[in-house]
Protein backbone atom coordinates (compact mmCIF):
# COMPACT_ATOMS: atom_id res chain seq x y z
CA UNK A 1 0.00 0.00 0.00
CA UNK A 2 2.81 2.49 0.66
CA UNK A 3 4.26 1.83 -2.53
CA UNK A 4 1.68 3.22 -4.49
CA UNK A 5 1.25 6.67 -2.80
CA UNK A 6 5.17 6.94 -2.72
CA UNK A 7 4.65 9.62 -5.98
CA UNK A 8 1.96 12.17 -4.21
CA UNK A 9 4.55 14.82 -2.95
CA UNK A 10 6.29 14.77 -6.83
CA UNK A 11 3.37 15.36 -8.54
CA UNK A 12 2.51 18.22 -5.91
CA UNK A 13 5.54 19.76 -5.79
CA UNK A 14 5.22 20.21 -9.72
CA UNK A 15 1.89 21.67 -9.52
CA UNK A 16 3.18 24.18 -7.31
CA UNK A 17 6.18 24.70 -9.01
CA UNK A 18 4.06 25.33 -12.22
CA UNK A 19 1.70 27.91 -10.72
CA UNK A 20 4.79 29.52 -9.23
CA UNK A 21 6.11 29.94 -12.76
CA UNK A 22 3.42 31.03 -14.67
CA UNK A 23 2.88 33.92 -12.08
CA UNK A 24 6.40 34.95 -12.31
CA UNK A 25 5.85 35.41 -16.63
CA UNK A 26 2.79 36.79 -15.66
CA UNK A 27 4.35 39.27 -13.02
CA UNK A 28 7.63 39.98 -15.77
CA UNK A 29 5.05 40.29 -18.46
CA UNK A 30 3.31 42.57 -17.08
CA UNK A 31 6.06 44.88 -15.47
CA UNK A 32 7.33 44.93 -19.24
CA UNK A 33 4.84 46.15 -20.55
CA UNK A 34 4.35 49.17 -17.86
CA UNK A 35 7.93 50.52 -17.88
CA UNK A 36 7.38 50.83 -21.71
CA UNK A 37 4.41 52.72 -21.20
CA UNK A 38 5.97 54.70 -18.61
CA UNK A 39 8.71 56.10 -20.77
CA UNK A 40 5.90 56.80 -23.66
CA UNK A 41 4.31 59.04 -21.31
CA UNK A 42 7.28 60.73 -20.08
CA UNK A 43 8.23 60.83 -23.64
CA UNK A 44 5.19 62.43 -24.36
CA UNK A 45 5.35 64.90 -21.73
CA UNK A 46 8.88 66.13 -22.46
CA UNK A 47 7.76 66.94 -25.90
CA UNK A 48 4.79 68.47 -24.79
CA UNK A 49 6.14 70.63 -22.74
CA UNK A 50 9.01 71.65 -25.22
CA UNK A 51 6.33 72.29 -27.42
CA UNK A 52 4.41 74.77 -24.98
CA UNK A 53 7.91 76.42 -23.81
CA UNK A 54 8.48 77.22 -27.98
CA UNK A 55 5.23 79.69 -28.18
CA UNK A 56 7.60 82.75 -27.60
CA UNK A 57 5.80 85.37 -27.97
CA UNK A 58 6.88 87.86 -30.76
CA UNK A 59 6.00 91.14 -29.41
CA UNK A 60 7.94 90.93 -26.44
CA UNK A 61 11.37 90.34 -28.71
CA UNK A 62 10.53 93.76 -29.54
CA UNK A 63 10.69 94.77 -26.05
CA UNK A 64 13.77 93.30 -25.32
CA UNK A 65 12.72 90.37 -23.65
CA UNK A 66 11.35 86.80 -23.75
CA UNK A 67 7.91 85.68 -23.15
CA UNK A 68 5.36 82.75 -23.73
CA UNK A 69 2.44 83.75 -25.70
CA UNK A 70 0.23 81.82 -22.64
CA UNK A 71 -3.05 80.32 -25.33
CA UNK A 72 -0.20 79.35 -27.76
CA UNK A 73 1.83 77.46 -25.02
CA UNK A 74 -1.13 75.90 -23.68
CA UNK A 75 -2.62 75.05 -27.52
CA UNK A 76 1.34 73.67 -28.58
CA UNK A 77 1.32 71.56 -25.15
CA UNK A 78 -1.97 70.06 -25.40
CA UNK A 79 -1.32 69.14 -29.02
CA UNK A 80 1.95 67.64 -28.97
CA UNK A 81 0.73 65.67 -25.67
CA UNK A 82 -2.47 63.94 -27.37
CA UNK A 83 -0.11 62.42 -30.07
CA UNK A 84 1.25 59.47 -28.47
CA UNK A 85 -0.98 55.81 -28.55
CA UNK A 86 -3.03 55.57 -24.82
CA UNK A 87 -3.41 58.94 -23.72
CA UNK A 88 -6.23 59.80 -21.95
CA UNK A 89 -5.64 63.15 -20.55
CA UNK A 90 -2.98 66.13 -20.72
CA UNK A 91 -2.64 68.58 -18.49
CA UNK A 92 -0.73 71.87 -19.58
CA UNK A 93 -0.09 74.70 -17.14
CA UNK A 94 2.26 78.07 -17.73
CA UNK A 95 4.23 80.00 -14.96
CA UNK A 96 5.70 83.02 -16.40
CA UNK A 97 8.09 81.25 -18.30
CA UNK A 98 7.58 77.61 -17.79
CA UNK A 99 5.57 75.24 -19.18
CA UNK A 100 4.44 71.93 -17.20
CA UNK A 101 3.10 69.35 -18.98
CA UNK A 102 1.15 66.29 -17.39
CA UNK A 103 0.57 63.24 -19.48
CA UNK A 104 -1.84 60.33 -18.54
CA UNK A 105 -1.95 57.09 -20.07
CA UNK A 106 -4.37 54.36 -19.14
CA UNK A 107 -2.70 51.05 -20.74
CA UNK A 108 -3.77 47.46 -20.98
CA UNK A 109 -2.03 44.46 -19.54
CA UNK A 110 -1.22 41.63 -21.71
CA UNK A 111 -2.19 39.73 -18.66
CA UNK A 112 -4.79 40.80 -16.25
CA UNK A 113 -3.47 39.47 -12.55
CA UNK A 114 -5.40 42.47 -10.35
CA UNK A 115 -7.13 44.33 -13.03
CA UNK A 116 -7.16 44.89 -17.10
CA UNK A 117 -6.07 48.35 -16.97
CA UNK A 118 -3.25 51.00 -14.79
CA UNK A 119 -2.70 54.07 -15.36
CA UNK A 120 0.81 55.69 -16.26
CA UNK A 121 1.64 59.06 -15.34
CA UNK A 122 4.13 61.39 -16.24
CA UNK A 123 5.41 65.16 -15.39
CA UNK A 124 7.97 67.45 -17.36
CA UNK A 125 8.57 70.75 -17.04
CA UNK A 126 10.23 73.41 -19.90
CA UNK A 127 11.45 76.53 -20.42
CA UNK A 128 11.72 78.45 -23.71
CA UNK A 129 15.13 78.59 -25.22
CA UNK A 130 16.29 81.40 -27.19
CA UNK A 131 19.39 82.15 -28.76
CA UNK A 132 20.41 85.63 -29.26
CA UNK A 133 21.85 88.64 -28.16
CA UNK A 134 20.70 91.90 -26.62
CA UNK A 135 21.80 95.22 -26.39
CA UNK A 136 22.48 95.00 -22.75
CA UNK A 137 25.16 93.90 -20.85
CA UNK A 138 27.33 94.16 -24.07
CA UNK A 139 28.99 97.96 -23.41
CA UNK A 140 26.45 100.11 -25.30
CA UNK A 141 23.93 101.88 -23.72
Amino acid sequence: MRHAQSGQTLVVFTIVSAFILLATIALVGNTQVLFVNANRADAAALLAAQAGASAIDPGALYQDRVALDVGEAVRLCGEAGRQAPFVISVDCAVNTDTVTATVVEQVQMPIPLWGGFETVRATRTARPAYGGATSRGFGTP
